[in-house]
């Protein structure tokens, strides 16, 4: 039996899950004239004209289009088009992008590899022309590209292209994972006072920076916290639940995680007086949303949104180089280092096992391989100095809760309710 759908919605065929089609990004010269040779290659890179948008995902198109741009600008100031371009125009290329000082080489060895595919590509389009060859034994070719593979499992392995003139280059090396410091924690939340007097932009802010800072999540993930998590945990006086984990081996799980009830606290209050401001935030369940719409804030915008916070403060040199995914590592960070300490007090057999076993059940990293590059940090003087105030402060709570056992077990019959507690309550303001 056959039925016919007279007006159907075939939309899902075309935009891939998509809402709407994903942008394309489109290359044009400094004349406006449209550079059909860069354009075609983007479609093609972005998976062709009849699956643009499924995979690589738009974003990564565009980090290539820009790419290519910086080479298009780099062409057009040496007076060349696209087929002109030869093996001394790559050399040249790279000498310009290391006098712009504006990338190490691991990113020019990343830049010239994007441009040596977009010049086989250009190839492939134009196969009269004797542009581009990775043969050894070819001859008369402006480019000889060179091929290498790595092994990206037993059974795959994937080929990139490279050239001469990037072979010596050496990657630049990665700098150690590093927390956010004390002071650096300060200046970020003293950064919000000169950026605005509006008491709801420098509540959210703080809100913000705590939710990074007591979380560990990621910026994406912090966006997506439910606010009825919080408002549980609060009334509850319980865990934070339902926090999101979107990226890596544990997407789409979540994770619980203990906020100290004073951050929580003034998380709740945003939340209720955002609520009653904007009834609409019942239904989305945002946290950080706009002053004025009451609308989620996307990632797009509070990424930007923070870096002009810090750039009006007077700490803008300070917090150069920090990021909301700093505050990432210095809660793994300490983490880390306290379940060191615990167990060293147990027992000496694989402390270091057990307590990574342990930070990754409660952070969702893939593996402990990249739990452990937190733990070289775990011996910095200003984390064992936070530890040491934890330990303290986790000590001076045993000890009065000794000392009231004490003063329950002391107590005689004869002792008024009312004298029992003025005694306790002594105990606990000491």
């Amino acid at each position: 039996m056959i039925y016919i759908a007279k007006f159907p919605n075939l939309d899902f065929l075309f935009n891939h899950g998509h809402l709407a089609p994903p942008p394309l990004p489109l290359l044009f010269d400094s004349a406006g004239n449209f550079c059909w040779e860069l354009n075609s290659y983007l479609t093609k890179f972005g998976g062709g004209a009849n699956s643009y948008g499924a995979r690589p995902s738009y974003k990564t198109v565009f980090s290539h289009a820009e790419t290519i741009n910086v080479f298009q600008m780099f062409l057009e100031h040496k007076k060349k088009t696209l087929l002109e371009v030869d093996d001394e125009t790559l050399y040249d290329f790279v000498t310009h992008l290391q006098d712009a000082n504006r990338a190490n080489s691991t990113t020019i060895k990343r830049t010239v590899r994007r441009v040596l595919s977009l010049l086989e590509h250009t190839q492939s389009e134009n196969s009269f022309h004797p542009l581009m060859t990775c043969a050894p034994s070819a001859n008369g070719y402006q480019i000889n590209a060179i091929e290498h593979y790595y092994r990206r499992s037993k059974q795959k392995s994937l080929r990139y292209l490279s050239h001469p003139c990037i072979e010596e280059l050496q990657d630049t090396p990665v700098e150690p994972i590093s927390f956010i410091r004390n002071v650096e924690l300060n200046a970020w939340h003293e950064a919000i006072f000169e950026y605005s007097t509006n008491q709801f932009i420098i509540d959210r802010w703080y809100v913000f920076s705590s939710l990074l800072e007591f979380t560990g999540s990621r910026l994406e993930e912090v966006l997506n916290i439910p606010a009825s998590s919080i408002i549980n945990a609060y009334e509850d006086k319980d865990l934070a639940k339902g926090i999101p984990v979107l990226k890596g081996k544990y997407k789409g799980f979540f994770r619980e995680v203990l906020i100290p009830r004073s951050e929580l606290q003034e998380i709740y209050k945003f939340i209720i007086t955002t609520r009653e401001a904007h009834p609409t935030c019942k239904i989305h369940d945002k946290i950080l949303v706009n002053e004025r719409t009451g609308r989620p804030l996307a990632r797009k915008t509070f990424n930007s949104y923070y870096r002009k916070v810090i750039e009006s403060s007077k700490h803008a040199a300070l917090l150069k180089g920090v990021s909301h995914h700093n505050f990432r590592h210095r809660y793994f960070t300490i983490l880390v280092a306290k379940n060191i300490s615990k167990l060293s007090r147990m027992s000496r057999a694989n402390i270091l096992d057990v307590a990574l076993s342990a930070a990754r059940k409660d952070s969702f990293h893939a593996s402990i391989d990249t739990l452990s590059t937190y733990v070289h940090l775990t011996q910095d003087p200003e984390i064992q100095s936070i530890l040491k105030s934890h330990e303290n402060e986790a000590d001076n709570t045993s000890s009065k809760l000794a000392s009231i056992a004490k003063i329950t077990e002391s107590l005689g019959k004869d002792t008024t309710p009312e004298a029992a507690l003025a005694a306790i309550i002594k105990i606990i303001e000491n």
